[in-house]
């Protein structure tokens, strides 16, 4: 899955939801982990005085003010080079769900161990976005995983379920996920093919 295709997918979605929701392709999390990588290397008693770059600031802003934060971002998220997983970043509620189809392949420490940058230094974006100078601002997110996904362990399906299950999460939560299943990915595959096809040609 490249940017290009995730960004076909996401923009046909931007016009179903009235809520403050972004979708994003996979320069988002390269550019959290970017960002964090500044952080580590930052003191611990100067992390409050950081001051983050008007382009990382833009992403998490969803209205006229800076306050005005989304209520939640979706992006897909590679794992080694080998597994997509599709992430909500709940800004509302300090969570980060990630929609995976294949528990089997990365253990829940892995798995916190690969988001830990994530959970951590979005919290610090925010609080200098939104002002907020509380030691709970800067309070790690939980990471958790979305429970009802279905089960689905071939490696090239994964790509596909990810968009399809961002798609559901976004439109109907948890329980919207229990449509994307192995037997509809194909048609969910062919739909978003269609879309591609459309950008490209103009049709």
């Amino acid at each position: 899955m490249t940017p290009k295709v995730t960004r076909y997918a996401y923009t046909w979605m931007k016009g179903s939801h009235q809520s403050k929701i972004a979708f994003y392709d996979t320069n988002f999390p390269a550019l959290l982990m970017k960002q964090h990588g500044r952080l580590t290397k930052t003191a611990i008693k100067d992390r409050h005085r950081m001051k983050y770059d008007e382009a990382v600031v833009k992403h998490f802003i969803g209205g006229s003010t800076p306050d005005d934060v989304y209520d939640c971002i979706y992006f897909p998220f590679f794992i080694d080079k080998q597994h997509w997983v599709g992430v909500s970043l709940d800004l509302s509620r300090g969570a980060v769900q990630i929609l995976d189809c294949n528990h089997g392949f990365r253990s829940e420490s892995m798995m916190k161990k690969d988001f830990t940058p994530i959970t951590v230094v979005v919290p610090h974006i925010l609080a200098t976005t939104t002002r907020n100078k509380s030691a709970d601002a800067r309070k790690p997110y939980q990471m958790v995983r979305v429970n009802c996904v279905s089960h689905n362990s071939n490696s090239t399906d994964a790509a596909a379920t990810t968009v399809l299950l961002i798609q559901a999460h976004a439109a109907n939560g948890a329980n919207g996920c229990k449509d994307v299943t192995p037997e509809t990915i194909s048609s969910g595959a062919k739909h978003l093919a269609v879309l591609v096809y459309r950008d490209i040609t103009h049709v």
